[in-house]
């Protein structure tokens, strides 16, 4: 053994251990990013109420015990269907709550899992992997989109695929990506349009050089597609006025806006927090470059996702076909596939050991900024469980399967953050209690369970979920609701539920929640 040489290798033998610690601390971080589901007991996440009582409604119509069958029905094609049978099994063995919470891990680690392989197709640097970490609880995350969130880990592992099918077209590979952007299409179709925007473009790169019937045939699998979007848009005719969108952002002068968000949204700081969740990101992308990485010239491919979610945040408007957020939703992946198109550099002879400090205080620094963010977004559902503890006292006090009006007079969740957080929160008695609640997803067109009779409850869509207090006893047919589930932080406008012939006596009151009862009139429907 040559002992004169062991000096030199001592300092390169402590920096492979400090390079396997902070891999074993990836691995711990993204096992820990997974729990955080379970932090909270119903985490404060707007619309996700809503999809819980989806799944519990499918879960009684399937087993033909659900006490609304005579006013809800069972769509299946949908392009929000996945995410709902997936819990659905869960179901039978635990509470709708748990099985949404376990949906939704398992998706966020087919999501890790999905971008490394990515990355791996790309011949990228492992070193980038913590930026698969936190955009999974970015926007989209805090907005509770259960079916978005779902959909985006299919998204990835369909461009596998895609990429697959690019190179070496085939009457087999059409086939599968057939089958299987017809399945990504029932996840979600905003994923739905946003892979296949990008398989498309694989396929006409890698056309270059190729004979153009070649091309043509790699195409049709997304004809296909697109055929299949066509028959959903013309079984659904009637809602034709749900697809007019706004004018693109861009067009409006919002630059500015579209800039700060792409930087905020992957941290989920479109309600808080903001520019802390900026700096975070110019930290991230400048740790990126301590990490001596050059772009991946040599796979112009890799480039093609990020290229067409950059240009989808440019010309997509915001809102559009009764959806908002379009393009902010997708902010979960703009560090993935930043991280997409860097390789590591040849390592050189004479590397300096500056330069391996350097490249590995890159990678402490893009740890660090993954575990303050994990740090964060732990107290916050922490202190999020002790806030909303109260309403589970009010809904225990409400009997099962009732009627009820959502009435939430102040949606704001401090401990969160998030100043929509309560909005839809007591559609939890229909995901726990075999409820049914207005404003309910069910009046929604894309929805697995739907009224059978569009607006049966006789509300004009979601008005009464962002403007309760213009609640009118006869408008909006008072009498029909057996409960009504209030929440405000101060005192209730008398007039708001006061009428002559059925009287609301309080239930129940904890905290910031109130429920009143209509005992004298309701009607169990």
């Amino acid at each position: 053994m040559n002992t004169a040489s062991l000096p030199r290798q001592l300092p390169l033998i402590g920096l492979a251990r400090r390079v396997l610690t902070l891999r074993v601390l990836f691995v711990a971080t993204v096992v820990y990013g997974g729990l955080l589901f379970w932090v909270a007991p119903r985490p404060p996440l707007v619309d996700l109420p809503q999809h819980a009582a989806q799944v519990a409604m499918l879960h009684d119509l399937v087993l033909g015990k659900s006490p609304w069958h005579q006013l809800m029905r069972i769509n299946l094609f949908t392009p929000y269907l996945i995410g709902y049978l997936f819990a659905l099994p869960f179901t039978l063995v635990m509470s709708v709550g748990a099985a949404v919470k376990l949906v939704l891990t398992l998706s966020y680690y087919t999501f890790v899992f999905a971008c490394v392989l990515l990355r791996r197709r790309f011949d990228g640097d492992a070193r980038l992997d913590w930026l698969f970490v936190p955009g999974f609880f970015g926007l989209a995350w805090q907005w509770g989109f259960y079916t978005f969130v779902v959909a985006t880990p299919l998204g990835l592992l369909y461009l596998l695929l895609a990429l697959r099918h690019a190179d070496r077209p085939s009457r087999s590979t059409s086939c599968w990506l057939f089958l299987a952007g017809a399945a990504l299409f029932f996840a979600h179709g905003l994923v739905f349009l946003v892979a296949n925007a990008i398989g498309g473009t694989f396929v006409l790169m890698r056309g270059r050089g190729r004979k153009l019937s070649k091309t043509v045939l790699a195409l049709v699998p997304y004809t296909g597609l697109l055929l299949l979007c066509a028959v959903y848009v013309a079984v659904n005719h009637n809602a034709q006025s749900a697809y007019e969108s706004d004018v693109p952002s861009l067009l409006q002068g919002q630059i500015v806006h579209r800039v700060a968000s792409i930087l905020m949204s992957t941290w989920g700081a479109g309600f808080a927090h903001r520019w802390p969740m900026i700096i975070a990101t110019l930290l991230v992308l400048a740790a990126v470059h301590l990490l001596d990485l050059r772009l991946n010239r040599r796979e112009p491919a890799a480039f093609v996702p990020l290229g067409v979610l950059l240009a989808m945040w440019c010309f997509v408007p915001s809102s559009g076909m009764s959806t908002h957020l379009l393009y902010e939703r997708f902010a979960l992946y703009v560090l993935p596939f930043y991280a997409f198109i860097f390789v590591r550099r040849e390592p050189a002879c004479d590397e300096t050991h500056a330069r391996r400090r350097r490249n590995l205080a890159g990678q402490g620094v893009l740890a660090l900024v993954c575990l303050v963010f994990f740090g964060v977004q732990t107290k916050s559902l922490l202190d999020f469980a002790k806030e909303s503890a109260s309403f589970e006292t009010v809904l225990a006090a409400a009997e099962p399967a009732q009627r009820a009006l959502i009435l939430t007079m102040d949606p704001v969740s401090p401990a969160a953050g998030n100043p929509l957080a309560y909005m839809h929160y007591a559609a939890w008695y229909q995901a726990d209690k075999q409820g049914l609640v207005d404003y309910n997803f069910a009046d929604s067109l894309a929805q697995a369970v739907r009224y059978r009779e569009r607006r049966s409850l006789s509300m004009s869509a979601d008005r009464l979920a962002w403007l309760p207090d213009t609640f009118d006893w006869k408008t909006d047919h008072g009498d029909q609701y057996r409960y009504f589930f209030v929440r405000t932080s101060g005192v209730l406008p008398h007039a708001l539920l006061a009428n002559p012939l059925c009287p609301l006596t309080v239930a129940q009151k904890s905290g910031d929640w109130v429920l009143y009862e209509n005992r004298q009139c309701h009607s169990a429907g």
